[in-house]
C-alpha cells in the first residue's frame, strides 16, 4: 500500500513539473532516492538517520516543538525558492495563467488523497485558524444557538466562536476537561451530559494542545451525526503525526496547519468540508458567482491572489510524507513519544497529563511540573539557553476562556509539552531526560 501511494506521488511530481520545469525533474529524483535509500535492506538502523539528513536544521538544536512549527525538508525549500525564481521571470503569466491552473488543484489532489476524501470536499488555507473562521461565520447561525467546546481549545479554534458570541448571540458553552483524562467512555459521557436542544455545533480539538490527548473523534461523530449536531474539529496537530483518514473520523469540517506536522512552509493549511453538509456552511472565500459552482476550490474570484510557491512546497511535503510512508512517521512518532513518556515519569517532580491508552495519546505527551520544584517557563528557558533545546510550556485550562465565563480560579498546570517528530532521535530524547532529571532533582 505505501509503495502504490508513492508511485501516485511520483506520477503528480510528474505533473508538478508543468508548473515548475527546472525543479520538478530534481524534485522528483530526490524522492526517489529518498525512497528507495529507506527500503534498502542494509539500511538497518540508520533509517531515521538518512530521514534526518533531508533537513537543515542546525545540528546543535534539538527541536522538541513541532506542535508549534516544524523544520522543513530541503526538497520543500528548494521547491518555495525555485518556483519564486522563476515566477518573476514572466510575473504575469506564473502568478495568473498557468500556475493556478495547475499547481493548487494538483496539491489539492494530493491533499485529498492524504486525508482520505474527495477533491471537492477540501481546499488549501494558511492555517488551523483561518479554516476555523471560514466555518464559523459560514454557518450563519442565529442568536441563542449553542456551540459546544471543551477549556482546553486553543485561540486559534475557539476565537471564532467567541466573534460569533458577541456580534450575534450565539452562546458558547465550555465543557471542562478531566485530567488527565482515564477513557473515552468519560469523554463520551461528558458530551452527552452538555448537548441540549439548542446545541448545533460541537467543536473539538483532534489533538489536545495542552495534554496531548487525541479525542475519540469517530464516536463522538455517532452522537452528532444522530442528533443533526455539526462536528467541528481543530485539526492543527494531527495531518503529518497521525495517518488521518478523514471519512473514518467522521467530522463535518476540519481544520489543519500543515506547517506543523506536515513540514510544510509557514502559511500552509488545509480545510475539510465534508459533501453532505456544504450546503449548511458556505464561506465567502468558497463563494461561486452565480450559485452553480459545486465543492470547495484552491484559487478563485472569491480567494483572490495566493502564494503559489507555497502552495506548489505544499504539494512537495505530503510527497515527502509519502515517500517515508505515512504509517512509518505516525509509528515512529508515537515510538519517540512513548520514551519521552518512560524517561520522564521516573522524574518525581513530573506528572504525566497526556493518557496512558495509545488511542487517546499522540506524538506530543505533556507532564506538569510540581510548582515547589520550579515554573515552566524557567525550565523552558533554561534548556534553551544552556542546551539548545526547544521545550514547550503550555497555557493552563481556560487559557483562552474569557473571564465572565468561568466561576472558579483559573487551575495552571505548569506544564512541559515535548512534540517528537521524525527528525528527532533516541539520543536527543536520553540528552533532555537526563538534564531534566538533574535541573529537577
Amino acid at each position: 500500500m505505501q509503495r502504490r501511494k508513492f508511485v501516485k506521488t511520483l506520477a503528480a511530481a510528474a505533473v508538478a513539473a508543468q508548473a515548475l520545469p527546472q525543479a520538478g525533474e530534481a524534485m522528483e529524483d530526490q524522492l526517489a532516492r529518498l525512497s528507495a535509500d529507506l527500503n534498502e535492506p542494509a539500511i538497518g538502523g540508520k533509517k531515521w538517520q538518512r530521514v534526518r539528513s533531508e533537513f537543515t536544521l542546525n545540528q546543535g538544536i534539538t527541536h522538541f516543538n513541532t506542535g508549534s512549527v516544524g523544520a522543513v525538508p530541503r526538497v520543500v525549500i528548494d521547491t518555495v525558492c525555485q518556483y519564486m525564481r522563476q515566477d518573476q521571470i514572466d510575473p504575469y503569466s506564473k502568478a495568473f495563467e498557468s500556475a493556478p491552473s495547475v499547481g493548487p488543484n494538483l496539491v489539492r489532489e494530493k491533499a485529498a488523497e492524504f486525508l482520505g476524501v474527495d477533491v471537492d470536499e477540501v481546499t488549501v488555507t494558511r492555517n488551523t485558524t483561518e479554516g476555523m473562521n471560514q466555518v464559523a461565520t459560514g454557518l450563519h447561525l442565529n442568536r441563542g444557538d449553542e456551540v459546544l467546546t471543551t477549556n482546553h481549545e486553543h485561540g486559534g479554534g475557539m476565537i471564532c466562536w467567541q466573534y460569533l458570541a458577541k456580534h450575534h448571540g450565539v452562546k458558547i458553552r465550555y465543557m471542562k476537561m478531566p485530567n488527565p483524562v482515564v477513557d473515552k467512555a468519560e469523554i463520551l459521557e461528558l458530551i452527552e451530559e452538555n448537548i441540549t436542544p439548542r446545541t448545533r455545533v460541537c467543536s473539538f480539538s483532534h489533538i489536545d494542545t495542552i495534554t496531548g490527548l487525541q479525542m475519540p473523534m469517530a464516536d463522538i461523530a455517532k452522537i452528532t451525526r444522530a442528533k443533526d449536531i455539526l462536528l467541528v474539529c481543530d485539526g492543527a496537530q494531527g495531518p503529518g503525526m497521525l495517518d488521518v483518514n478523514l471519512r473514518a473520523l467522521g467530522v463535518d469540517t476540519y481544520a489543519s496547519s500543515s506547517h506543523k506536522w506536515l513540514l510544510a512552509p509557514k502559511g500552509s493549511g488545509l480545510l475539510y468540508i465534508r459533501r453532505e453538509v456544504q450546503d449548511r456552511i458556505q464561506p465567502v472565500m468558497f463563494f461561486h458567482t452565480g450559485g452553480t459552482g459545486k465543492g470547495l476550490s484552491a484559487y478563485g474570484a472569491a480567494s483572490g491572489s495566493r502564494n503559489v510557491p507555497h502552495i506548489l512546497g505544499h504539494g512537495v511535503a505530503i510527497d515527502f510524507h509519502n515517500a517515508i510512508g505515512r504509517t512509518n512517521v505516525e509509528a515512529r512518532c508515537r515510538a519517540l513519544s512513548n520514551l519521552v513518556r518512560q524517561r520522564l515519569h521516573e522524574i518525581p517532580a513530573l506528572k504525566l497529563l497526556t493518557p496512558e491508552e495509545p488511542e487517546l495519546s499522540s506524538g506530543m505527551v505533556s507532564f506538569g511540573l510540581d510548582p515547589a520544584k520550579g515554573n515552566n517557563g524557567e525550565i523552558c528557558a533554561r534548556f534553551r539557553a544552556e542546551h539548545n533545546i526547544i521545550l514547550k510550556t503550555v497555557q493552563g485550562t481556560y487559557a483562552y476562556v474569557p473571564a465572565e465565563d468561568f466561576t472558579v480560579a483559573r487551575p495552571n498546570y505548569n506544564a512541559i509539552r515535548i512534540s517528537t517528530h521524525i527528525f528527532n532521535s533516541k539520543d536527543e530524547i536520553e540528552k533532555m531526560a537526563e538534564l531534566m532529571k538533574k535541573m529537577l532533582a
